[in-house]
């Protein structure tokens, strides 16, 4: 192998990978405070700090490392014609057998000689990456480890034989967690950002747009159903939506811009990728990259809006994504809470209602009220259905425009839906409906003053 140009194929000469690699290394036994991102910036190592932490095929991993070093010595003690002794290169793990084994449960079971400090014995993330298992999709089950000295020309190396039993990981772990929130608040910028501190008009319509059941993280190849959909072509069609709605906003006067999430607008809802109630679903992306993807296509959205009037959210839960949704509004509202032009209402009820003038507005999924629908307003939202002229109630779930129907002064609408065909849908007929969303105007005085229909071809 040529060593040299597989270095410099990173950017880096042989001494200064061989420095990288020791502060590295310092860092892996807890004997270094710096952080990876540090050390990727001072030795400009071009990988990120996932892929440098858990390196395993580039040159940071442990067969590289092993025939890199053995070769610098060979090569070292034939200049110095040194007899070739049995002291082990850096990193290298001779005479042990390493061994993983699959097992019947589905975990694994890793045994191998790792060079480890006290501390790190009770560090699972340490013990993983030293196995050769991502933090992030591996969960530590159990783990025995017993001193194994290795003596060589230089003296005794405490190293352990250390044997663990993992698991695949079925929940979102503590350091995604931070790291997304980290990347979000120190480094996402939103495209567009242009605050105001005071809305443009008091006396202007509600221009509201429900975007229902964008069910972002679906894949549909197109190859069993009427065209291909994944989370490229939802956001295609969000911004689309937004785009179109700019337009038109700026051709009337709006005081007030309402749009409500949730309404399934992620595709599932966990790591195993089912809905909330256990359905799997079709999808070509782990929740952690949905969660993240949706979240900045809704800020940069969001922002968009906020320029040319007040805009209010309203989280209203779905079927698909009861829990995950909610997260999105949260972030949302951590996002933007210093932002006077941006409300977020993350109240949990599974009913929303809004006052605008003579018209109070229900949303629902609509997937659990059925025949009921018609008499929870008069109830749950009695003094407002008392002040006002015009109720309606906009229900999502069905993926179509359905007749709208008047029952005791209540219109119903179930709007349609932008999103794709998936290969249940397909299978059962579920086809044809014009993928659209409709924004509402509405008027303080007069209720709903027109319509307008934004068409995703």
């Amino acid at each position: 192998m040529d060593f040299e140009k597989r270095i410099s194929d990173y950017g880096m000469t042989p001494e200064q990978y061989e420095a990288s690699f020791a502060e590295i290394t310092a860092k892996v036994q807890g004997n270094s405070d710096k952080d990876w991102t540090e050390i990727i910036d001072q030795y400009s190592i071009p990988l990120s700090r996932n892929t440098l932490r858990n390196a395993c095929s580039n040159v940071y991993g442990s067969v590289f490392v092993k025939e890199y070093f053995d070769e610098k010595r060979r090569k070292e003690m034939e200049v110095n014609s040194e007899p070739i002794t049995d002291e082990p290169a850096p990193l290298s793990l001779p005479r042990y057998k390493e061994q993983t084994d699959v097992n019947k449960d589905g975990s694994f079971t890793s045994d191998r000689l790792i060079e480890i400090n006290e501390e790190n014995l009770k560090n699972p993330e340490f013990l993983l990456n030293a196995h050769g298992y991502d933090p992030l999709e591996w969960e530590l089950v159990s783990a025995r480890n017993s001193i194994w000295n290795q003596g060589g020309k230089s003296g005794v190396k405490n190293l352990y034989a250390s044997k663990i039993n993992v698991k695949p990981r079925t929940e979102i772990s503590q350091i995604e967690i931070e790291e997304f929130y980290e990347d979000l608040v120190r480094n996402y910028n939103p495209k567009n950002r242009d605050y105001f501190t005071e809305p443009k008009v008091d006396d202007g319509v509600l221009y509201e747009i429900p975007i229902m059941d964008l069910h972002y993280g679906k894949f549909a190849s197109g190859s069993l159903t009427n065209g291909a959909y994944d989370y490229i072509i939802a956001e295609k069609c969000f911004n689309t939506i937004i785009t179109e709605a700019i337009e038109d906003i700026k051709s009337r006067k709006v005081a007030k811009i309402l749009m409500p999430i949730g309404n399934d607008l992620l595709h599932f809802d966990n790591v195993q990728g089912t809905t909330t109630r256990g359905t799997a679903q079709d999808t070509n992306m782990r929740h952690q990259e949905m969660f993240k993807g949706c979240v900045e296509m809704l800020i940069d959205g969001i922002t968009a809006l906020s320029k040319f009037a007040p805009v209010e959210l309203m989280y209203v839960p779905g079927n698909h994504d009861f829990l995950s949704s909610w997260h999105v509004v949260m972030t949302l509202l951590a996002y933007f809470h210093e932002d006077p032009n941006v409300f977020v209402d993350v109240d949990m009820h599974p009913r929303k209602y809004f006052e605008w003038g003579n018209s109070l507005i229900m949303y629902a999924h609509g997937d659990k009220e059925g025949k009921r629908v018609d008499k929870v307003m008069q109830v749950e939202a009695r003094e407002a259905f008392g002040r006002t002229k015009y109720h309606e109630a906009h229900l999502a779930h069905l993926h179509s425009e359905q007749a709208i129907k008047e029952l005791g002064g209540l219109i119903i609408r179930n709007l349609p839906s932008v999103t794709g065909e998936d290969n249940w849908s397909h299978e059962s007929g579920f086809v044809g409906a014009v993928r659209k969303c409709i924004c509402f105007i509405w008027d303080k005085e007069k209720g709903l003053k027109g319509t307008t229909n934004i068409v995703i071809d």
